[in-house]
């Protein structure tokens, strides 16, 4: 067999060992990318009547493995948005509490959802209003896999009515 004929065999071999490498990278990437914890977090009704409503933060891992060590984390001006300015000083640390180091999750399983109360919407409550409905702010979370890949994400929450949030419901 003539030299360039091996040359050639040779040289699609090493380009069929790249091409298997690369899709080898490329498969491990995204089976990290889909097998990991995925944390999110919001606030929802936990009751309400004619003019007031009590609210929940929720924390949510909708990824298909635990996430450990989850922390909610923003600055203390991101939570003055979501209160009122008149809101009493143990009302704001109660909300704030929500958003400090020692508030950490150590484990939170895949398909579980946590849940602490976050406050109220009381227009005429006499210790004064707590939250600012309609308000809005941006929250980070930080959290790990079981491997110790860290994972960092931003995302809004809002101090709204989830069930109508288009103004109503049905009876």
């Amino acid at each position: 067999m003539p030299e360039h004929a091996e040359n050639l065999k040779l040289a699609i071999s090493l380009v069929a060992l790249a091409i298997s490498l690369i899709s080898l990278y490329f498969t491990r990437v995204n089976w990290i990318q889909s097998n990991r914890p995925v944390v999110s977090a919001f606030v929802t009704e936990h009751a309400s009547g004619s003019n007031a409503a009590t609210f929940n933060l929720v924390l949510a891992n909708t990824g298909n493995r635990p996430a450990v060590r989850v922390r909610l984390v923003a600055p203390h001006e991101s939570i003055r948005r979501l209160v009122e300015p008149s809101i009493s000083e143990k009302r704001f640390k109660m909300i704030e509490h929500n958003f400090l180091s020692r508030s950490e999750v150590p484990l939170l399983r895949n398909g579980e959802e946590l849940v602490t109360s976050f406050g109220a919407f009381t227009p005429d409550d006499p210790e004064g209003k707590w939250l600012n409905y309609g308000a809005e702010t941006e929250v980070t979370i930080r959290y790990s896999d079981l491997e110790g890949r860290v994972y960092v994400s931003k995302q809004p929450i809002k101090v709204y009515a989830r069930e109508g949030f288009g103004g109503g419901v049905w009876g």
